[in-house]
Protein backbone atom coordinates (compact mmCIF):
# COMPACT_ATOMS: atom_id res chain seq x y z
CA UNK A 1 0.00 0.00 0.00
CA UNK A 2 1.70 3.22 -1.15
CA UNK A 3 1.98 5.92 1.49
CA UNK A 4 3.31 9.40 2.03
CA UNK A 5 4.35 11.31 5.15
CA UNK A 6 4.91 15.08 5.16
CA UNK A 7 5.21 17.67 7.88
CA UNK A 8 5.53 21.41 8.42
CA UNK A 9 5.87 23.79 11.37
CA UNK A 10 3.47 26.72 11.54
CA UNK A 11 3.85 29.86 13.66
CA UNK A 12 0.37 29.99 15.14
CA UNK A 13 -1.75 28.22 17.78
CA UNK A 14 -2.75 24.56 17.30
CA UNK A 15 -6.47 25.35 17.26
CA UNK A 16 -6.07 27.59 14.17
CA UNK A 17 -4.07 24.91 12.33
CA UNK A 18 -6.53 22.19 13.30
CA UNK A 19 -9.55 24.22 12.19
CA UNK A 20 -7.89 24.84 8.83
CA UNK A 21 -7.27 21.16 8.06
CA UNK A 22 -10.29 19.61 9.82
CA UNK A 23 -12.99 21.91 8.40
CA UNK A 24 -12.89 21.26 4.66
CA UNK A 25 -14.51 24.61 3.85
CA UNK A 26 -11.66 26.34 5.68
CA UNK A 27 -9.12 24.06 3.97
CA UNK A 28 -10.62 25.02 0.61
CA UNK A 29 -10.22 28.71 1.47
CA UNK A 30 -6.55 28.12 2.32
CA UNK A 31 -5.50 26.17 -0.79
CA UNK A 32 -5.43 28.21 -4.04
CA UNK A 33 -5.88 25.22 -6.38
CA UNK A 34 -9.23 24.42 -4.74
CA UNK A 35 -11.83 26.34 -6.69
CA UNK A 36 -14.81 25.61 -4.43
CA UNK A 37 -16.17 23.27 -1.77
CA UNK A 38 -19.71 22.29 -0.81
CA UNK A 39 -20.86 20.64 2.39
CA UNK A 40 -23.00 17.60 1.54
CA UNK A 41 -24.71 17.09 4.89
CA UNK A 42 -26.02 18.64 8.06
CA UNK A 43 -22.63 18.85 9.76
CA UNK A 44 -19.65 20.79 8.42
CA UNK A 45 -17.06 19.51 10.88
CA UNK A 46 -16.44 16.35 12.89
CA UNK A 47 -17.10 12.68 12.22
CA UNK A 48 -19.57 12.28 9.38
CA UNK A 49 -18.89 15.65 7.75
CA UNK A 50 -18.91 15.18 3.96
CA UNK A 51 -17.68 17.74 1.44
CA UNK A 52 -17.40 17.81 -2.32
CA UNK A 53 -14.18 19.63 -3.14
CA UNK A 54 -13.40 20.98 -6.61
CA UNK A 55 -9.76 21.41 -7.56
CA UNK A 56 -8.04 22.55 -10.72
CA UNK A 57 -5.53 19.95 -11.87
CA UNK A 58 -3.60 20.63 -15.08
CA UNK A 59 -6.21 23.16 -16.18
CA UNK A 60 -9.17 20.83 -15.59
CA UNK A 61 -11.57 21.15 -12.65
CA UNK A 62 -12.14 17.82 -10.90
CA UNK A 63 -14.25 17.00 -7.87
CA UNK A 64 -13.78 14.55 -5.04
CA UNK A 65 -16.02 13.74 -2.08
CA UNK A 66 -14.24 13.68 1.28
CA UNK A 67 -15.60 12.27 4.54
CA UNK A 68 -14.28 12.84 8.05
CA UNK A 69 -14.06 9.41 9.74
CA UNK A 70 -12.03 10.27 12.86
CA UNK A 71 -11.97 13.56 14.74
CA UNK A 72 -10.06 14.40 17.90
CA UNK A 73 -10.52 18.17 18.47
CA UNK A 74 -7.33 20.25 18.15
CA UNK A 75 -5.27 17.08 17.69
CA UNK A 76 -6.17 14.61 14.92
CA UNK A 77 -8.49 14.30 11.94
CA UNK A 78 -8.74 11.45 9.44
CA UNK A 79 -10.38 12.06 6.08
CA UNK A 80 -11.17 9.44 3.44
CA UNK A 81 -12.00 9.80 -0.26
CA UNK A 82 -12.43 7.60 -3.32
CA UNK A 83 -10.70 8.61 -6.56
CA UNK A 84 -8.85 7.01 -9.45
CA UNK A 85 -9.78 3.47 -8.47
CA UNK A 86 -8.39 3.85 -4.95
CA UNK A 87 -9.34 4.77 -1.40
CA UNK A 88 -7.26 7.71 -0.15
CA UNK A 89 -6.89 7.79 3.62
CA UNK A 90 -5.37 11.00 4.99
CA UNK A 91 -4.57 11.80 8.61
CA UNK A 92 -3.60 15.24 9.88
CA UNK A 93 -1.96 15.40 13.30
CA UNK A 94 -1.57 18.75 15.06
CA UNK A 95 0.99 19.02 17.87
CA UNK A 96 1.90 22.10 19.93
CA UNK A 97 5.60 22.97 19.60
CA UNK A 98 6.34 25.88 21.91
CA UNK A 99 4.92 28.99 20.23
CA UNK A 100 4.48 27.04 17.02
CA UNK A 101 2.48 24.07 15.82
CA UNK A 102 3.72 20.94 14.06
CA UNK A 103 1.38 19.66 11.35
CA UNK A 104 1.93 16.12 10.06
CA UNK A 105 0.14 14.58 7.10
CA UNK A 106 0.11 10.82 6.61
CA UNK A 107 -1.56 9.48 3.48
CA UNK A 108 -2.20 5.92 2.39
CA UNK A 109 -3.70 4.81 -0.91
CA UNK A 110 -5.47 1.45 -1.21
CA UNK A 111 -6.06 0.24 -4.77
CA UNK A 112 -9.40 -1.29 -5.69
CA UNK A 113 -8.19 -3.07 -8.82
CA UNK A 114 -5.10 -4.15 -10.69
CA UNK A 115 -4.83 -0.99 -12.81
CA UNK A 116 -4.90 1.24 -9.74
CA UNK A 117 -2.49 -1.07 -7.92
CA UNK A 118 0.02 -0.66 -10.75
CA UNK A 119 -0.35 3.11 -11.10
CA UNK A 120 -0.66 4.24 -7.47
CA UNK A 121 3.05 4.37 -6.63
CA UNK A 122 3.69 6.60 -9.65
CA UNK A 123 0.66 8.80 -8.94
CA UNK A 124 1.56 9.19 -5.27
CA UNK A 125 5.16 10.04 -6.11
CA UNK A 126 4.04 12.67 -8.61
CA UNK A 127 1.45 14.05 -6.18
CA UNK A 128 3.96 14.50 -3.35
CA UNK A 129 4.79 18.00 -4.58
CA UNK A 130 1.10 18.93 -4.73
CA UNK A 131 0.55 17.78 -1.14
CA UNK A 132 3.62 19.76 -0.03
CA UNK A 133 2.15 22.85 -1.75
CA UNK A 134 -1.13 22.27 0.11
CA UNK A 135 0.73 22.23 3.44
CA UNK A 136 2.61 25.41 2.46
CA UNK A 137 -0.74 27.04 1.63
CA UNK A 138 -2.13 25.99 5.03
CA UNK A 139 0.95 27.53 6.68
CA UNK A 140 0.51 30.84 4.81
CA UNK A 141 -3.21 30.91 5.58
CA UNK A 142 -2.77 30.20 9.29
CA UNK A 143 0.13 32.59 9.77
CA UNK A 144 -1.67 35.42 7.96
CA UNK A 145 -4.69 35.09 10.28
CA UNK A 146 -2.84 36.07 13.46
Amino acid sequence: MPSLDLGITIACPPRRVFTTVAHLGEFAAAVPSITRASCLGATEEGVGARWEVFREISGVERSTVFEVVEYEPDSWVRIVSEAGGATWDAGFEVTPDGRRTALALSLEARAKGIAARMSLPVILSAAKGAFAKDLDAVKRHCESAK
